[in-house]
């Protein structure tokens, strides 16, 4: 009787040293940090300091809480933003 084992393999990924996601391919890693919102170098709302995090407590019990936002007045309903022209960085 023959008992199969299972092989190992070793497996490339390429983690973002932001975030730490990770993608099989460099090219989408590459990719990925340019407009990874935790990268200073992308401008983006979680690395500024106008940016404002969600509260999930509202005033009172039945407050739904608050959305992250902008000091600015941006607007983030369709999403952060990378790139922005009024970004400063956190102190």
């Amino acid at each position: 009787m023959t008992v199969d084992l299972p092989i190992p393999i070793v497996v490339t990924r390429h983690q973002c040293p932001f975030c730490r996601i990770t993608r099989a391919k460099r090219p989408a890693m590459v990719a990925h940090i340019g407009r990874c919102w935790h990268n200073p170098a992308a401008r983006a709302c979680k690395t500024c300091a106008h940016y404002e995090p969600a509260d999930p407590d509202g005033p009172y019990p039945e407050h739904p809480g608050w959305d992250e936002g902008c000091a600015q007045e941006r607007s983030l309903t369709a999403g952060l933003q990378v790139g922005c022209p009024q970004w400063q960085p956190t102190a």
